[in-house]
């Protein structure tokens, strides 16, 4: 039995503007997919809280944030632009589970649609929000959330649930005004003289990398299978503790270590060295950004070369390299489109690109450790090791590494683990080398914990 809870807000700001630079990215994705892209999540409810306490939170989020009170206008002869509203309704859905059935698989099943399926959005009329509320017996139990990527990224949701535990408990009352950039400022500063001289100097960046770099990442596959595309999942707490040691030898967080064991598995997987991803970059580094709810996330190649030197070598080296794709990933994607169709015609061959990592783990500590687990750690979690493939029917992304919090649907807690998602197209890169790039990973992380002389081996 399902039911809707009527919740009405309202906020300060409302207008009119393009979409902002991260924005845009996303919206490719959509038509590149052919459907919306929702970020989801379930949260098990507080004890004692009612349905009434989740609408009231709902209400707070949605009169706070310009993000979650944004629509579109899509037309066919017009660039997309975005719009704020101050006020409206959004319906919470409410769920009843009875008897014995697991209100937990309930919730799963919910996400899942949401987030696997084109279960409508009406841009120009729906709230970018959905939520629905499992109840057991009449108690709510989860909260299941949808929060369309248009309007938010995964640091973004990180933002969102800073501000709402900042919430006076007792009063109900915000700590202060939201000082993060609201979307249409951020629109309005990247049409500045200021916004168009950031892109810029991205753009010379991203000239000078696709000038000079080979133009395919990788040889074409000799053999090309039918069953061109999947899903590749692996999951190492071996990893992620060999990752916690290396990170407090070399003073550094784990974010370059993991980028460059991923250069090295992929170049002794491939033979391909030095290795170009195009990184993602969160740009929350940026004045005003750091809490922002929007997307502001946008990708930018680096070249890492980790050929004849050892690991705590390559790890410095990554960690200049991705510096430099740090300050050149904030520009005007449709800039860069046209650059990368410029060289490429100038070379007279397309400039790969397509090579994806993204680094996303936002519950998984990236700091140095004060105190790295011990060797006998890592060699009881080695055989907890998996390693699964998913076949898939349509094309994601040729090629997309993506590194994410260990178990995102767990509901009790769950130890942290080097846990990533390997987008495959078969015909841009064997899924026998990407499999053998995350064993190779794995294998590194582990040789290097405790030994700063460990060649690459590339």
């Amino acid at each position: 039995m399902a039911d809707t809870l009527i919740v009405p807000f309202a906020g300060q700001g409302s207008g009119t503007a393009g979409l902002t630079w991260g924005q845009q990215a996303i919206w490719r994705i959509f038509e590149a997919m052919g459907m919306p892209v929702w970020l989801t999540g379930i949260t098990k409810v507080p004890e004692g809280n009612t349905v009434e306490d989740i609408a009231d939170r709902m209400a707070y989020q949605m009169s706070r944030h310009h993000s979650l009170r944004t629509r579109l206008i899509v037309t066919d002869d017009a660039p997309v632009r975005q719009v704020v509203s101050e006020s409206g309704e959004l319906g919470l859905n409410i769920v009843d589970v009875d008897g014995d059935d697991d209100p937990c698989q309930v919730a799963k099943a919910i996400e899942e649609n949401w987030r696997e399926h084109d279960v409508g959005y009406d841009f120009a009329n729906d709230w970018p929000v959905r939520v629905t509320i499992v109840r057991h017996r009449g108690t709510p139990v989860y909260q299941v959330r949808a929060l369309s990527h248009i309007v938010t990224d995964g640091f973004g949701v990180s933002a969102l649930r800073g501000d709402l535990a900042a919430r006076d408990p007792v009063t109900g009352e915000a700590p202060g005004p939201v000082t993060a950039m609201q979307p249409l400022e951020e629109a309005q500063w990247q049409a500045s003289e200021a916004g168009r001289r950031c892109s810029h100097k991205a753009e010379q960046y991203w000239k000078r990398l696709l000038r000079t770099v080979p133009a395919r990442r990788f040889p074409e596959p000799a053999d090309k299978p039918q069953a061109r595309f999947c899903r590749i999942y692996f999951d190492s707490r071996a990893a992620h503790f060999a990752l916690q040691a290396i990170a407090s030898r070399a003073k550094v967080n784990t974010s370059p270590v993991l980028l460059a064991a991923f250069a090295v598995g992929m170049a002794r997987a491939t033979s391909i060295n030095p290795l170009m991803p195009r990184m993602y970059v969160s740009n929350r580094f940026r004045p005003r950004l750091a809490n922002v709810v929007s997307p502001i996330a946008q990708t930018c190649p680096c070249v890492i070369d980790v050929a004849g030197i050892t690991f705590d070598e390559a790890i410095k080296r990554t960690y200049y390299a991705s510096l430099s794709a740090y300050k050149h990933a904030y520009f005007e994607p449709v800039k860069i489109r046209e650059l990368l169709a410029a060289v490429s015609a100038e070379r007279g061959e397309q400039v790969d690109v397509n090579l994806v990592y993204n680094d996303i783990r936002g519950a998984t500590p990236r700091e140095t450790p004060d105190s790295p687990p011990p060797p006998q750690d890592i060699a009881a979690a080695l055989p907890l090791t998996t390693l699964t493939v998913e076949e898939r029917p349509e094309l994601e992304d040729f090629c997309n590494f993506t590194f994410q919090d260990s178990d995102p649907v767990t509901y009790h807690g769950a130890p942290h683990t080097v846990n990533a998602v390997v987008l495959v197209d078969a015909h841009y890169l064997p899924r026998s080398q990407a499999e053998s790039c995350l064993r190779e990973v794995e294998a590194l992380l582990v040789r290097a914990a405790f030994d700063a002389d460990v060649p690459t081996g590339v």
